[in-house]
């Protein structure tokens, strides 16, 4: 999913009209709303961005057969708005989702295509956020509501389900300043459609990166540049033991805070104590794992999970 929304913003990125940066704009909003509302794709359709949005309690409606008010994670909402009070989007605003089916489904196959995948539907996205719904501990009675099942209204502790996941989501998709990487780029390989890269931190460890081609060209990435990388947290993996694949590196435990059924792992690197890392694990695995403070482990990172941001602000958003 996360390969299929980066094709989507990386071809929203690419236009290079203001008429085309409406166009994939609307395309990715009606993306936006199914992948994290569970919208159908009749359902967007009918979607007002003037009318259906309530910004300060990050709700939307959804009308149709199966109307419901939704809660959505507030970074979403607020990428959600931005799409909607574009300027490029004003002459559209109220009917921004106001789509041709057929074309949507069109860009759906085209940019699932681009991210390795055989085919990716609005169905998809449905199936995958109930998935996502179920893993964060919702039932099964407000998972059906969320994605429009039944009729009617739910309980009081079903929203609170609802409400939690949409926290949850929030916290775990978080970077934060200990998920940053720091350094000078280097240029391993440059290819028509990726780029093997490596950051050379202060500290002296390496971290290789890998991006699409696109990406580094949009970014101009550039050799011997000082670049930001990020990492969310779901993606730091915590090892008992090393293992030969890349952005595998020592680190000590230094606090783990207990929330709910997970808990909250602050790391540090062993031969560079500066560069900490933030992870979500499951209560379960830390007493597997054995996890203390002040413990050693490993930590395995994917070349891949990084995302560069921009080296002067570099503020983390999801995602």
């Amino acid at each position: 999913m996360r390969h299929f929304l980066q094709s989507f913003y990386h071809w929203y990125e690419a236009a290079d009209t203001p008429g085309r940066r409406c166009s994939r704009s609307r395309v990715l909003l009606a993306c936006l709303l199914m992948r994290f509302g569970g919208l159908r794709l009749g359902e967007v359709l009918l979607f007002d961005d003037f009318s259906d949005i309530d910004r300060q309690r990050s709700l939307v409606h959804v009308r149709g057969r199966w109307s419901r008010i939704l809660p959505l994670p507030r970074p979403v909402l607020k990428r959600i708005l931005e799409l909607c009070e574009a300027p490029f989007n004003v002459r559209e605003r109220g009917r921004l989702c106001r789509l041709d089916p057929a074309y949507v489904r069109r860009v759906f196959a085209v940019r699932a295509g681009e991210a390795g995948l055989e085919d990716v539907s609005p169905s998809c996205l449905r199936r995958f956020r109930e998935q996502e719904l179920l893993r964060q501990g919702v039932s099964l009675t407000a998972a059906g509501f969320f994605l429009g099942r039944r009729e009617g209204e739910v309980g009081s502790e079903e929203k609170e389900q609802l409400e939690n996941a949409c926290r949850q989501w929030e916290y775990v998709h978080q970077t934060g300043r200990h998920n940053m990487v720091r350094g000078e780029l280097r240029v391993l390989r440059k290819g028509e459609f990726s780029s093997d890269l490596e950051i050379s931190t202060e500290g002296g460890t390496n971290f290789a990166v890998r991006c699409s081609t696109r990406s580094f060209m949009r970014l101009e990435l550039e050799a011997r540049k000082n670049v930001v990388a990020v990492v969310h947290s779901l993606q730091i993996q915590v090892l008992a033991q090393p293992c030969p694949e890349k952005n595998c590196l020592s680190a000590v435990v230094q606090d783990i805070v207990e929330r709910g059924g997970e808990a909250r792992v602050m790391l540090a690197l062993k031969d560079d104590p500066q560069q900490r890392f933030c992870t979500i694990l499951p209560q379960i695995s830390v007493k597997t794992l054995k996890l203390f403070q002040n413990s050693p482990v490993w930590i395995l990172i994917q070349p891949e999970d990084f995302t560069f941001r921009n080296a002067e602000t570099a503020v983390p958003w999801e995602k």
